[in-house]
């Protein structure tokens, strides 16, 4: 960090939490480390930018990034979309592991938009994400890595709020990995009722969807 900065680069440090939590104190905090990373780095300035501000005051920390007044912004995974800093030129992920792989492709997404070179630093807390982590640094095609988190991640609830994990209530089909047969139904039930109702539709999607389970998954025996 002290190198880019160095040459007038402006760094992102991204958390996963806003403040530090007593049920995961492994994790780093974007308020918790503040205090340390202004001592470490004296001679420049630092930012917060989180969820749990006001709306102006995330517009002037950013601007206040932008305009070069501040070199390092804390942030939370706030700044994954819509935000454009052309020299921006490192960013630093803390805990990296929390994220998932398209969520760290649209992070890594805010460096590297102007003639700067750039660099993303992917800091894991466990060794056993690595492997997981260096999917990313092969790879920059975001429909490839959302497919990759999806089979290893799984897709949490449907309605509820569980981000990650396989979905029990679904014994036959998982959508991770039987993606293109559900994908075939949608599309022959589209062929068979064009015109019929939707709950006809869904009937009919749902039996295919079966049918062609079945015989993917059943062997004959002779």
């Amino acid at each position: 960090m002290m190198s880019e900065l160095e040459v007038g680069g402006k760094v992102y440090v991204v958390y996963p939490l806003i403040e530090q939590s007593e049920l995961l104190p492994q994790l780093h905090s974007a308020s918790g480390d503040f205090e340390t990373i202004c001592s470490r780095f004296p001679s420049y300035n630092c930012g917060l930018l989180h969820g749990r501000m006001k709306g102006d005051e995330k517009d002037t920390a950013l601007q206040r990034f932008r305009d070069g007044e501040i070199h390092i912004l804390l942030a939370t995974q706030i700044i994954e979309i819509g935000v454009d800093v052309p020299d921006a030129s490192m960013m630093v992920v803390m805990n990296a592991e929390r994220f998932g792989m398209a969520q760290l492709h649209q992070l890594r997404g805010r460096v590297g938009r102007g003639a700067r070179k750039s660099r993303c630093i992917l800091v894991a807390s466990t060794a056993n994400t690595l492997s997981r982590l260096k999917v990313l640094e092969h790879s920059s095609d975001g429909f490839h890595l959302a497919k990759v988190d999806l089979l290893l991640r799984g897709p949490g609830d449907l309605l509820g709020k569980k981000q990650s994990g396989h979905l029990p209530e679904f014994p036959i089909a998982r959508l991770e990995v039987d993606g293109s047969i559900i994908q075939d139904a949608h599309v022959a039930a589209l062929v068979i009722t064009p015109c019929h109702s939707v709950v006809h539709y869904f009937f009919c999607a749902f039996f295919l969807l079966l049918f062609l389970l079945l015989l993917f998954a059943v062997q004959p025996s002779f």
